[in-house]
């Protein structure tokens, strides 16, 4: 009988409770403090009149392109209305959402226009002739006076990162003259002012300048476009787009 008899003292396991305590008020901390919900995915919803309207667009684009180049030939005629050798200032004003159009797409990347309100100066020649014209509904284009060039300079520049020895993904702003002698010290350029003048004159070591210097990065003129309706037509049609002139630096004096 003695191996039924029952036990007087029952197994136990010992137990802490101040561990416990802290661990149920952990838990419950836990629960109560807020979580940051996970963003949900947005799948944007695009209409069937979307398509259609990009297709039409696309088409019109390709019309254009070659009506201008069977009109002008790839590289245009020398013509009285442009200056070859000029210095121009070429804006992208629209255009935010291109459509999928490869020859505008590359024109812009050629001019260094890739996105919206953005500016860049170049020396007009024949070539930069053609690819205006393939872009001509996107962008303002003329003659820039030195006052408009110099506050470009001092105010919006950037600098390309892989010339200013700067391990960053991100432009670098031009903040002081020992940057520019120290990627222009070689060619005679010690500040800002030398580079306003080799831009302004076109002068030899222009494109070595234009290579190191990105696009700048604007907003809209004040007071709006007097015709926000007719950004993409001419000027010469009583539009915004296409070849100003000297009357560009009206323009820019309300941007900048």
């Amino acid at each position: 009988m003695e191996q039924y008899a029952v036990p007087n003292k029952l197994p136990s396991v010992e137990v802490n409770v101040l561990s416990h305590w802290k661990g149920r008020l952990r838990r419950l901390a836990q629960r109560t403090e807020p979580h940051a919900q996970p963003k949900k995915k947005r799948t944007s919803f695009r209409k069937v009149i979307s398509f259609v309207s990009n297709a039409r667009l696309a088409e019109r684009d390709a019309k254009r392109i070659k009506r201008n180049f069977l009109k002008h030939g790839v590289v245009p005629r020398r013509t009285t209305e442009y200056k070859e050798n000029q210095l121009v200032l070429v804006l992208r004003h629209r255009g935010k959402k291109l459509i999928p159009n490869k020859e505008v797409m590359k024109t812009f990347v050629r001019l260094g226009l890739q996105h919206q309100r953005s500016a860049t100066l170049h020396r007009l020649t024949p070539e930069i002739i053609a690819q205006l014209k393939v872009v001509e509904p996107f962008v303002i284009w003329g003659y820039p006076n030195i006052s408009v060039v110099r506050e470009l300079l001092y105010k919006y520049v950037r600098l390309r990162c892989r010339q200013t020895g700067v391990e960053s993904k991100k432009p670098v702003p031009l903040t002081s003259n020992k940057q520019v002698e120290d990627l222009f010290g070689s060619i005679g350029m010690l500040c800002v002012d030398d580079l306003v003048h080799e831009i302004m004159t076109v002068g030899p070591h222009f494109d070595a300048i234009r290579e190191t210097l990105r696009s700048f990065m604007l907003k809209d003129p004040a007071g709006g476009w007097k015709n926000p309706q007719h950004k993409g037509k001419l000027r010469s049609i009583g539009g915004e787009a296409g070849f100003r002139g000297d009357a560009i630096n009206d323009l820019f004096r309300k941007i900048l």
